[in-house]
């Protein structure tokens, strides 16, 4: 067994993330009494009272153990803290005794120890540094001025404008920019959207230009010698009616448009008494004159009627079950 305490080559400092669990936590340094420890919880030193320190000056070292748990993830922090002094004096001619001297250079050694230790969490030069008149001298201090290098770059001193003014004005321009990037952002999608919505109205325009320009085609190439007193047109000078056609889902009453020069044929069977088919010429049903309506052999009927491209028909019925309404294009005609 020792007779005095053991000075390792460690640092007098060691730190801990609690785990939320643990209370007790150890150090591996020399102390030479329990007030030569100093605690911390992150950056709070703590009060004596909140915890015991158990050390042997045998084996230098020992526990710290906290009266409450630390709380998870906070960083605790045991440190030697001595009075930088000297322990013991010497009388002349009186005995030196071992244990006395071996205390006396035990602590001196631990304040060494003690002061490298600060010196290394200090600022200081490099050891390749080549400009010895840099002085580290830090000016005194102004409040919200942050330290920084002159323009030589040998010495410190404080900014010449409040670092977190700046940074909140730094701030505030950048937020703004944001902003205004977010609106302009906004303005392009609906300059685009605008821009989509007008290529699909232009092409809707061209669409029905080109429609109006082919109804216009289809209608000056009507001979007016077709032209009814009403307006209306028929062919009665077109072709005779070829071996295509178009069958047409029938609603009597309903409008139907010619696709092309040609001609519509509807036939049905006869119920009796008061049956006829009519093919009136127009949007309304008629018996005017240009509609076709004979017999057929036994009880069927039909209706046909010549039109040109662009003519609406409407087809009629009574006492008549339909079989066919059909669209002929006249011969020569594209289909």
């Amino acid at each position: 067994m020792t007779e005095h305490i053991q000075i390792k080559s460690i640092p007098p400092r060691i730190q801990y993330i609690a785990d939320g669990i643990l209370s007790t936590f150890e150090f591996s340094f020399a102390i030479f009494k329990a007030e030569n420890m100093n605690v911390y919880c992150n950056d709070v030193l703590q009060d004596s009272d909140t915890y015991t320190v158990s050390f042997d000056t045998d084996t230098a070292g020992g526990t710290v153990t906290f009266t409450t748990v630390p709380e998870k993830g906070s960083v605790i922090t045991l440190f030697r803290n001595l009075d930088i002094e000297r322990t013991t004096d010497f009388q002349e001619g009186g005995a030196l005794r071992a244990s006395a001297l071996n205390y006396e250079l035990d602590y001196q050694i631990a304040c060494q120890q003690q002061i490298a230790d600060n010196l290394n969490r200090s600022m200081v030069l490099p050891p390749y540094a080549t400009d010895t008149d840099i002085d580290l001298t830090l000016p005194t201090p102004s409040a919200g001025k942050a330290i920084v290098w002159n323009a030589d770059g040998t010495n410190l001193e404080n900014s010449a404008v409040e670092i977190n003014v700046l940074e909140s004005t730094l701030r505030s321009y950048r937020d703004t920019a944001i902003v205004k990037a977010d609106e302009a952002t906004a303005q392009a999608t609906q300059a685009i959207n605008a821009a989509e919505t007008a290529t699909q109205k232009a092409t809707e325009a061209a669409t029905s230009a080109a429609n109006a320009e082919e109804t216009m085609n289809n209608k000056a190439n009507i001979n007016l010698d077709n032209l009814t007193e009403a307006g209306q047109t028929v062919i009665a000078t077109a072709p005779m009616p070829s071996e295509n056609y178009i069958d047409y889902s029938y609603t009597s009453g309903n409008n139907y448009t010619a696709p092309k020069n040609g001609y519509f044929y509807l036939r049905g069977t006869s119920g009796g008494s008061g049956a006829y088919l009519a093919i009136s010429l127009g949007t309304a049903s008629s018996s005017a004159d240009y509609m076709t309506v004979k017999s057929d052999s036994g009880n069927t009927l039909c209706a046909t009627i010549p039109v040109a491209c662009g003519s609406i028909v409407t087809p009629t019925h009574g006492n008549i079950t339909i079989s066919t309404w059909r669209f002929y294009y006249a011969k020569g005609e594209n289909v």
